[in-house]
């Protein structure tokens, strides 16, 4: 699942995300006046048969003409470092870009010491990931390293415990430069997933996952593209273009790649 969209800055503070993520009965500054903001322009790439590397190179087509001088091709990603490493390559042409770490799964990984040091579900547990979530917000990615280094290193814990700690050091090691959220916030930046992680649920979940659905590779690509094709509102404008080629008689293959009939349509 890929999705390529626009988004205007929104820029905010570390304590706001916090409390929002940890704490979201609990905003303070609540006005009922204020907007979200919302994504625009939303291309979606949904696949079963493509490779990621491919589902990446649609999204590069989709922007490669637009102009970053001015501002950047955000990524947000979750920790698969392969990915990291493929994007990097697909995108090497376009200089202006940030890679940030999706804040969500970051939030998973400080669970999990909370569920260490305290009672899962208490008051505890939960202060506990607001305090570091915030620390880590605040650009202090290297600090709450060290302090698990150093309470991992106490002894006090048994070695399924160790294991865990030593899961999230490595964790945050392996993705700190992708964790400037400091930076990512006082620039408006988007850190979170969420429009790909909704993509995930009304165009594959809600239409492949009904009851008594069973799919072969070629008939959920098709119906995935399809879908793709009509959630990036788009359906018209392919309608238009396929009965003209059915009109034609031009027919197409049955593997046809409709992200190329949207690609054709907007050029």
């Amino acid at each position: 699942m890929g999705v390529k969209y626009d988004v205007n800055a929104n820029v905010r503070i570390a304590k706001e995300v916090a409390t929002n993520l940890v704490y979201p009965d609990n905003k303070e500054d609540k006005n009922e006046t204020d907007k979200p903001v919302k994504a625009q322009n939303i291309r979606y790439i949904a696949s079963v048969e493509k490779t990621k590397k491919k589902v990446m190179e649609e999204i590069h087509e989709e922007v490669k003409g637009e102009n970053f001088n001015g501002k950047p091709l955000v990524c947000v990603m979750d920790g698969a470092l392969y990915l990291w490493t493929l994007f990097k390559d697909v995108f090497k042409d376009i200089e202006n870009k940030v890679l940030i770490l999706d804040i969500i799964h970051v939030l998973e990984y400080i669970w999990i010491i909370a569920h260490i040091k305290h009672k899962e579900g208490s008051a505890e547990s939960r202060k506990y990931v607001y305090n570091k979530l915030l620390l880590i917000l605040q650009g202090k990615v290297a600090s709450y390293i060290m302090e698990l280094q150093k309470e991992m290193l106490s002894k006090k814990w048994e070695k399924v415990q160790n294991d865990k700690f030593l899961k999230v050091i490595t964790y945050l090691k392996n993705h700190k430069e992708y964790m400037n959220y400091d930076q990512y916030l006082s620039k408006g930046y988007p850190i979170g997933s969420g429009v790909v992680e909704s993509a995930c649920s009304h165009i594959v979940k809600d239409r492949m996952e009904i009851s008594g659905a069973r799919w072969g590779i070629n008939g959920s690509d098709s119906i995935l593209k399809l879908r793709s094709v009509a959630k990036s509102k788009d359906w018209d404008e392919y309608w238009e273009f396929f009965t003209a080629q059915a009109q034609n008689n031009i027919f197409f293959p049955d593997k046809y790649n409709l992200i190329n009939v949207q690609k054709k349509m907007v050029a």
